[in-house]
This record gives structure tokens, sequence and C-alpha cells, in this order.
């Protein structure tokens, strides 16, 4: 019995000592910005007319996997009271109004990209929300971009100030067919 307990202690201390241990580990398909890669980032900041709510969406995207034909994001809303019903990006340049280059998010369905939406499970709490996940040009679906299979040509859209993203959240009282109205938009740019 001593044996069984004494066995049991090594290995939960070992177990301990092994997931508290940092480790370093740089493989050829690593993600992670290497020494001498640039990585490209892109920046919206988010406001509406009649609404405190505010948001920050960040891209990044690492030249060197271009190939792989991804983007990733992160989505940060602030003061935000209703449920968000999705979150686009929009070609098309400030004060425009453009078709939809690609959905971030979507309430309703499970979309391609790795979402992970955070929000508070009271009402109260609920003011700021973190959505994150990768964009693949499988996305690509409607819109400018439609049938394309390479990240670079969203690239080129940020680059030019041809791409925007907007938050739509569910309202009642919208007269909207879906009952959504854009709450929040932001021109991307570097």
């Amino acid at each position: 019995m001593y044996a069984a307990l004494t066995l049991t202690i090594i290995i939960l201390v070992s177990s301990y000592f092994l997931i508290q241990t940092p480790v370093t580990v740089v493989s050829s398909e690593s993600k992670l910005l290497q020494q001498g890669q640039q990585n490209q980032s892109y920046i919206a900041t988010l406001t509406g007319d009649n609404t405190n709510t505010t948001g920050v969406v960040k891209f990044m995207i690492n030249p060197q996997y271009y190939s792989d034909n991804e983007m990733y994001y992160e989505i940060n809303l602030t003061n935000i009271h209703n449920d968000v019903a999705r979150i686009d990006i929009h070609f098309g340049k400030v004060g425009d109004n453009g078709p939809t280059v690609v959905t971030l998010y979507r309430n309703s369905i499970f979309l391609p990209s790795e979402i992970c939406c955070t929000y508070a499970g009271a009402e109260h709490e609920r003011t700021k929300l973190f959505f994150n996940g990768t964009i693949f040009t499988q996305a690509f679906e409607f819109g400018p971009l439609a049938g394309s299979r390479n990240i670079t040509d969203l690239v080129k859209l940020f680059d030019n100030g041809s791409a925007y993203i907007e938050v739509y959240t569910n309202n009642p009282d919208s007269l909207s067919l879906f009952n959504t109205d854009g709450e929040i938009r932001g021109q991307i740019t570097k």
C-alpha cells in the first residue's frame, strides 16, 4: 500500500513540475514570430453614432506563412449591451457602405474560423466581449474576393484602405430583415 501511495505521489509531483516547467519548442511549422521574421499587423478602431460601444480589432499576418492562406485576428468590444449578431469585414473606403468580404463571427452558425467568444453571464457584467480566430481563404465566399484562394488579396484591401469592420447587434426594434443593426464600425489601417 505504501509503495502504491509513494508511486502516486511521485507521479503527481512529476506531473506538476512537467506542467510548470517552461519549454520552448520551435518547429519549422510554427506560426510564432521567429528571429528575422517580420509580422504585419493591422488595426481597426470601432465607434458608432448614438452608442457608447467601442471596439478594437487587430489582425496579424506573417508573410512567411502566406502560403498557408491564413490571418489571425482578435476583437475586443467594450460597453456592448446587445447580443452580437455578426462581425463582418466589408469592402469600402471611409464613409462608404460596401459588400461583405468575410464574416468573422455570426451567432447563428459555426464558421470555419476558430471562433472563441467570451462574455460575462450576468446582464450587468456583459459589457466586454472578446473574439479571436483565424481567417482562411475558404471563407471568401461572397463579395469582391469570392473565389480567391490567396490571403494576400485581403491584405491588398487592407493596404489600400479599402476594408472596414462592422459589428451588428440584435435589436428587436430594428427595421432590418433579421432585426440586426450595424452598431459600430472602423476602417482597417496599418
